[in-house]
């Protein structure tokens, strides 16, 4: 109860980087380690593999890089970089950035590609 009363709420201001954005062909890589496929063990735990988190490897766009690159949600997509490729399926989400691709690590499908920008076509 006393640590509840000391919290307060704190007020938070979003704004746009300064940086420039970064030169090249493609889109830059946004990666997150897959839940539950980090792991020997817990790769191998069926009651973890079964569990709503641990989603099958994808590539997440933003609506408008999806709309560009006319892919649509479900569609698969050849993904690539100069170390490897990748076909997996779309999934177009406005909460990824606008310039980059959000894939989890830790698939065997996704681990050729290492973690440059990559390039995305239709397959």
């Amino acid at each position: 109860a006393g640590l509840r009363a000391s919290l307060a709420p704190v007020s938070v201001t979003v704004s746009s980087s300064a940086a420039t954005p970064v030169a090249g062909e493609g889109l830059e890589v946004t990666s997150t380690a897959a839940i539950y496929r980090t792991d020997a063990v817990v790769r191998r735990a069926q009651a973890l593999q079964s569990h709503p988190l641990n989603t099958a490897p994808r590539i997440v766009l933003n609506t408008a890089d999806a709309a560009r690159l006319q892919l649509a949600e479900g569609q698969m997509a050849k993904v690539g970089t100069d170390a490897g490729r990748a076909t997996l399926p779309v999934v177009v989400d406005a909460r990824v950035a606008a310039g980059s691709v959000w894939i989890e690590s830790g698939h065997g499908a996704t681990a050729p590609l290492g973690a440059a920008r990559v390039t995305v076509v239709a397959a």
